[in-house]
């Protein structure tokens, strides 16, 4: 009788551990999501820690907070895109390049749905629950 109880206690060891893992993974998603991929104190595309003058108003306001190198490529690509800007400003931007920043805007574009999604809000109702408690 004693190897059952011995038993039943193991399985409920068990099923707590698996619980704790899963809540765990759980903050873990939204902690990547919130800090690393929208933390408003870095640049969005290269990661640098941003300062107060780094943030630029120009004709091509950044959807993401960039750093000035950033926000200077940015606003090349967007004029090259629109057609307003021909020629490349250094010989680096090339083709390749302009399509670096198609795929990056594509990525941060698929992130924002993603985080509007009905699984990753009802994620964040499940987190909120679990820190509530």
């Amino acid at each position: 009788m004693a190897d059952i109880i011995e038993f039943g206690r193991r399985c409920e060891s068990l099923k707590s551990e698996k619980d704790a893992e899963v809540r765990r993974r759980k903050v873990e998603a939204l902690r990547k999501i919130f800090q690393c991929t929208r933390c408003a104190f870095k640049c969005a595309k290269c990661g640098t820690q941003l300062d107060e003058g780094d943030r630029m108003d120009g004709k091509y306001a950044g959807p993401y907070p960039f750093c000035r190198t950033c926000q200077e490529e940015y606003m090349e690509y967007r004029a090259r895109r629109d057609g307003v800007q021909d020629r490349p400003r250094y010989y680096w931007h090339n083709s390749l390049w302009m399509q670096v920043w198609d795929s990056w805007l594509e990525h941060q574009r698929v992130l924002d749905q993603y985080r509007r999604s009905k699984e990753f809000l009802q994620l964040v109702q499940e987190v909120e629950d679990l820190l509530g408690k």
